[in-house]
C-alpha cells in the first residue's frame, strides 16, 4: 500500500469533512428578517459554495477509488514529479491571496478583485501563452460582474474601497 493510491481518495474524504462543516457554519449565519419574504440572504452564497465543494468532494472520492482499483505500482514514479517552478507558483499564489486579503478592505473589493485575478492569471499562465491585456479585460469584466450579481441582484454590501469612495458610490 502506497500514499499515491490513495491520495485522491484521502483529499476527497478530508474536502468532505470540510464541506460539511463549511455547510453547517454557512447556516449559522445570523440573518436579518425581511419584509417580503426571498432566498437571497447572507447565508445563499455561503451555501452555494458548500453544496459545490460537497459535490467536488464526492466526485474526487469517487476518482480515487476508480485510481485506486487500477493502480499499478510497478510503473513508477511517472507523473509526480514536481519541479521547483511548480514550488514557485503555489508559493506565489498564497502570497497572492494573502495580499489580495489584506488589500481588500483599504483597496474595496472591486480593485483589489481586479488586481489580484490579473496577477493570479499572470502567475498560473505559462510564460509563452501570457497575455496581459485579455487577463485584464477578463479580471475587470469578472470583478465587475460580481459585484453587480451582490449588490443589485443579491442585495448584499461588498467591501467599499477607494474608487467607490471617491465616486459616492
Amino acid at each position: 500500500m502506497t500514499f499515491r493510491k490513495y491520495k485522491d481518495l484521502i483529499l476527497g474524504s478530508v474536502m468532505l469533512v470540510i464541506s460539511g462543516l463549511y455547510l453547517y457554519f454557512a447556516q449559522q449565519i445570523k440573518t436579518r428578517p425581511k419584509i417580503i419574504p426571498s432566498y437571497s440572504n447572507a447565508r445563499i452564497f455561503p451555501t452555494i459554495l458548500g453544496i459545490l465543494l460537497l459535490a467536488m468532494s464526492i466526485l474526487l472520492i469517487i476518482q480515487g477509488i476508480r485510481k485506486a482499483k487500477s493502480f499499478d505500482a510497478s510503473k513508477g514514479d511517472t507523473g509526480d514529479q514536481v519541479s521547483k517552478e511548480d514550488y514557485l507558483v503555489v508559493v506565489l499564489t498564497l502570497g497572492v491571496i494573502l495580499l489580495y486579503v489584506l488589500l481588500m478592505v483599504p483597496l474595496g473589493f472591486n480593485l483589489s478583485t481586479m488586481l489580484y485575478l490579473f496577477v493570479q492569471f499572470m502567475i498560473l499562465a505559462p510564460k509563452g501563452k501570457r497575455k496581459p491585456i485579455q487577463f485584464a479585460v477578463i479580471a475587470i469584466a469578472f470583478s465587475l460582474v460580481c459585484f453587480f450579481v451582490f449588490r443589485v441582484g443579491l442585495s448584499q454590501m461588498l467591501p467599499r474601497g477607494i474608487i467607490e469612495s471617491l465616486l459616492g458610490y
